[in-house]
């Protein structure tokens, strides 16, 4: 009956400690999602709202061969990212097992690895996987290259907004190159005779007075 009641407290100690550290390392970690070239690109998992361009949240070890994240910024299509590889945490299973092993009758029961294993929290985030690094045991980074938005850039650079300034400079242009043809039609007028000195001069300054 001891032996029983020695266990099941065991347990439970394992289960209290297991919800801020599950058993070594915890059974969460954190994923830092950047969304590179885009600041203003809203970042969601699970249709919530996490941040904009960047954001920092907690994802269940368990999860981490199905987490999910989607993009979308104003005037763009949303696109969403799937992760779907793990890894097995042997560190951490070696430490349940060595600092979490209880006796009962002398039998050795490895209430850690129970727990871990129940919890989930044997596994993280494959690195290996495109966007995936790692800066320690309990941060993950996920760098997402977006390219929801091409069509629109694609269209701002077939098509340039129009500088108003720009666009009086070019209408000067185009009114100069004009008078310079209508220029060269009356001198070659003037050469072949049709028109007279008088005439020409005459014309000429009509057009150069032109605005």
């Amino acid at each position: 009956m001891k032996s029983i009641t020695k266990l099941i407290l065991s347990i439970s100690i394992a289960f209290l400690f297991s919800s801020c550290a599950t058993i070594v390392g915890g059974n969460k970690y954190y994923a830092h999602v950047t969304v590179e070239g885009h600041p203003d690109a809203t970042i969601l998992t699970k249709r919530i709202p996490q941040g904009k361009g960047s954001a920092t949240f907690s994802v269940k070890r368990k999860d981490a061969n199905k987490f999910s994240v989607s993009v979308k910024e104003d005037g763009c299509e949303e696109q969403q990212f799937n992760y779907k590889r793990r890894v097995f945490r042997g560190w951490a299973f070696a430490g349940s097992l060595a600092f979490w092993t209880s006796s009962v009758d002398g039998i050795p029961v490895p209430i850690g690895v129970a727990v871990d294993l129940i919890n989930g929290s044997y596994w993280k985030p494959d690195i290996r996987e495109k966007g995936v690094s790692k800066t320690n045991y309990k941060h993950f980074n996920y760098t997402i290259y977006y390219t929801g938005c091409k069509e629109r850039d694609v269209k701002k650079a077939i098509i340039p907004e129009i500088n108003p300034a720009t666009e009086n400079q070019q209408q000067l242009v185009d009114k100069a190159k004009a008078k310079a043809d209508r220029l060269r039609e009356m001198k070659k007028l003037l050469d072949e005779g049709i028109l007279t000195q008088e005439e020409y001069e005459r014309e000429k300054g009509k057009i150069l007075e032109e605005k």
